[in-house]
């Protein structure tokens, strides 16, 4: 059964609280404020050692320009990657970035300015592009494509990043929805899960998933090749105070 990776797309709280039930978080330099280098360092000693930072490229790397603005964000993002130790760096394009052999092209140029080794990269396209350009964009870039595998087909390999979109604070995914998810994942190595919606939801998302996952393990593999560099759940409710 993969090792599931569950968190939100930023810090909800301070996280020495935040790691006893989450074990994945998503770091956005530039684009947002960032404590100083000693506090990063910080919280890396004050996590488990399998726990995931996941740094998310700033906008203006997401929209595959060239300029000076664009290779400081970049330095400025490995270095807080270097900092916390951070397992997945993650490329979101702009929904300007359209499918073109240019943009193509772009992508694998941006992703061959990140070293691999000991690190997953992912791509996140935003815009219009379909589930075949996606794959294929990242294929050739040798990265994990990132999609929702609540509503998208995800592509085979021993390492999934997927992003649960739009669950809000008092919805979430139903029975079924949890189900195909873990149908997505069933199979993988790792599996890197980023619940959009409260702590609570992302909680709730994490053991809905765990005992799915338990239940289909027996089952076998779908879904289309892709290598990269490397008890029924009652609908998610409000989150509670105490979350």
């Amino acid at each position: 059964m993969a090792t599931l990776y569950v968190g939100l797309p930023v810090l909800q709280g301070d996280i020495k609280k935040y790691k006893e039930r989450l074990d994945l978080v998503e770091i956005h330099p530039v684009d947002t404020s960032l404590p100083k280098t000693a506090t990063l360092r910080a919280w890396r000693k004050a996590v488990p050692p399998g726990f995931v930072f996941s740094v998310v490229l700033p906008r203006v790397l997401g929209e595959l320009g060239a300029s000076k603005d664009a290779d400081e964000a970049l330095a400025r993002s490995l270095e807080v990657a270097a900092t916390l130790e951070a397992r997945c760096i993650v490329l979101a394009t702009s929904t300007e970035v359209r499918p073109t052999a240019a943009n193509r092209k772009k992508v694998a140029a941006l992703f061959a300015r990140i070293p691999p080794e000991g690190t997953v990269r992912c791509w996140e396209p935003r815009g219009m592009w379909e589930r075949e350009d996606v794959i294929e964009t990242a294929r050739a870039a040798g990265v994990l494509p990132v999609l929702d595998a609540a509503r998208e087909e995800l592509p085979r390999g021993p390492l999934v990043y997927t992003r649960l979109r739009s669950l809000g604070a008092s919805s979430g995914p139903s029975a079924a929805a949890v189900d195909r998810v873990a149908g997505g994942l069933r199979g993988r190595r790792e599996a890197f899960v980023v619940v959009e919606g409260t702590r609570g939801a992302a909680v709730r998302v994490k053991e809905g998933l765990a005992a799915a996952l338990a239940r289909q393990k027996e089952l076998p593999e779908t879904g289309a090749l892709i290598r990269p560099a490397m008890p029924v759940l009652r609908p998610l409710v409000a989150e509670d105070e105490e979350q």
